[in-house]
């Protein structure tokens, strides 16, 4: 089974770089539907309570604070880059950045669906089994013992 979060990252500088900012950005975007789902539940379940409401107004506010420095933040840094005469600067444009996110959500999407399908008949602590494409590594020590390591 091939292994889809292998070209996530790699020793690139710009690489890291690239995965960093879309790690920020994919947490803001889930913390931002997170609030939008929170006020919507709190506007329904508040009976018009101001407290609950004021935190509603909050939440959404936040949301709305967040994405704005976020999009800022990803048109604004290649022109900083740029600025300070960084080599490369266009590898972090706006598009490359939600290229890794894309893969980010593939690859953490993939990794579940076969932890899903593929638990119950391939559990990889009880058997050799390898149902996430985690590389193994099996040797048998001194003592005789069989040992077996599960890397990314």
């Amino acid at each position: 089974m091939d292994n889809v979060c292998s070209n996530i990252i790699t020793s690139n500088p710009a690489d890291v770089i690239l995965f960093v900012f879309a790690l920020i950005v994919l947490v803001v975007l889930v913390w931002c539907l997170w609030a939008f789902f929170y006020a919507i539940f709190s506007f329904i379940f508040s009976k018009w309570d101001d407290a609950k409401v004021k935190r509603a107004w909050n939440a959404i506010r936040y949301m709305i604070i967040g994405l704005f420095i976020t999009v800022m933040l990803l048109f604004v840094w290649p022109a900083i880059l740029r600025l300070f005469g960084v080599q490369n600067a266009d590898e972090y444009a706006v598009k490359n950045i939600f290229i890794k996110v894309g893969n980010i959500v593939n690859c953490v999407t993939t990794w579940i669906t076969r932890v899903i399908t593929d638990y119950p008949n391939n559990n990889p602590f009880w058997s050799n089994a390898d149902p996430l494409g985690i590389t193994q590594t099996i040797w048998t020590d001194s003592a005789g013992s069989t040992v077996t390591i599960y890397a990314l």
